[in-house]
């Protein structure tokens, strides 16, 4: 029998957070269902199509080498519209752009169309209540990280800035996380 696997990306060009979970595996204390998360750098990358080749890369490398092959290939919608203070249109059109390269570049690679959900439709169906920023004190990254940590992913042991906190990539993974959960659980 085939493992049931799902690849959850979050798609950026600064980094892109992934995860591949094994649908067949409920979560658990010691996440035995996640058997990858990680993230993809770009800073020492330039331009647009270095970070694209830097994604098949890495992708290939899951694949070929590591030969986990997901059934769901699901990323994470990228932004319909600007949100106060946050998006511009260039930032929104250049990862649209990224997004459908890397759509692209799953989908030949695993041979399976890639699924896109909406952050709210993951973070709705991992059963995490978000709150306005202002009430919660913290940004919708912040709220996923910290329901996460205390949940699905409390055995993960984050790589840490000089400071002691969590390093920024952190929320990309999980974020990667909650798309392959979402989309196991649809």
């Amino acid at each position: 029998m085939n493992k049931q696997l799902i690849l959850g990306l979050d798609v950026s060009t600064s980094v892109t957070g992934m995860c591949i979970v094994d649908k067949d595996i409920p979560p658990d204390d010691m996440g035995s269902h996640i058997l990858l998360l990680d993230k993809v750098e770009f800073k020492k990358r330039k331009t647009f199509w270095e970070k694209a080749d830097v994604i098949e890369s890495v992708l290939s490398d899951i694949f070929h080498r590591q030969k986990l092959s997901p059934v769901v290939f699901a990323l994470e919608e990228p932004l319909l519209g600007f949100q106060k203070g946050m998006s511009s249109a260039t930032a929104i059109t250049t990862l649209m752009r990224f997004n459908g390269i890397v759509s692209y570049i799953g989908r030949r690679i695993f041979q399976v169309d890639p699924t896109y959900i909406s952050s709210s439709h993951a973070r709705k169906l991992c059963g995490i209540k978000m709150q306005r920023t202002s009430i919660a004190g913290m940004n919708g990254k912040e709220q996923v990280f910290k329901h996460m940590s205390e949940n699905d992913l409390k055995h993960v042991e984050w790589q840490k800035k000089k400071n002691g906190q969590p390093i920024d990539a952190s929320r990309d993974m999980t974020d990667a996380y909650v798309i392959a959960r979402a989309a196991s659980l649809s």
